[in-house]
């Protein structure tokens, strides 16, 4: 008995003309402006680190350099462990706000922390790192833990 009913596919009947009808919407400004969205999103400080480090090896240290310009020095802390390095900033910052009509005061503060960590490839000595900050400039020299030479029998 024969199917009076055949079942119809859903899938276009030329695929590669409905895609040339499509085609024209990549190249519109709508999707530019989606693409330019998702451009932004990554952009914005919450994906990116909010400073600058480089790390520079050398035979028996790594030097670490970290851009802070407008961070007091006692906003820094420095914690190192058996193969990494963690920056961390710290701000507190409070406003007050007085109105002398109502007399009220309004008190404000906000803290931000922000904290990079390096690791390393060697293991490090943490009790001989050393730390200098001048001019939003911090200075981290991290010694590098020697290995043992195991001689073969």
């Amino acid at each position: 008995m024969a199917n009076e009913n055949p079942r119809k596919s859903n899938l276009p009947e030329d695929p590669i003309k409905e895609w040339f009808n499509f085609a024209p919407l990549f190249q519109e400004r709508p999707f530019r402006n989606l693409l330019e969205s998702i451009d932004e999103l990554f952009q914005h400080t919450y994906f990116k680190p909010r400073f600058k480090v480089k790390v520079q090896e050398e035979e028996d240290k790594y030097i670490v350099y970290a851009e802070l310009p407008g961070v007091r020095k006692n906003q820094i802390h420095i914690h190192t462990m058996i193969n990494r390095l963690t920056i961390t900033i710290k701000q507190t910052e409070m406003e007050t706000i007085e109105n002398d009509k109502t007399q009220a005061t309004h008190n404000k503060q906000s803290y931000t922390q922000v904290s990079r960590t390096i690791p390393f490839y060697q293991p490090v000595l943490e009790k001989q790192t050393k730390a200098t900050y001048r001019d939003g400039l911090l200075t981290v020299i991290v010694p590098k833990r020697k290995g043992k030479m195991i001689e073969i029998e």
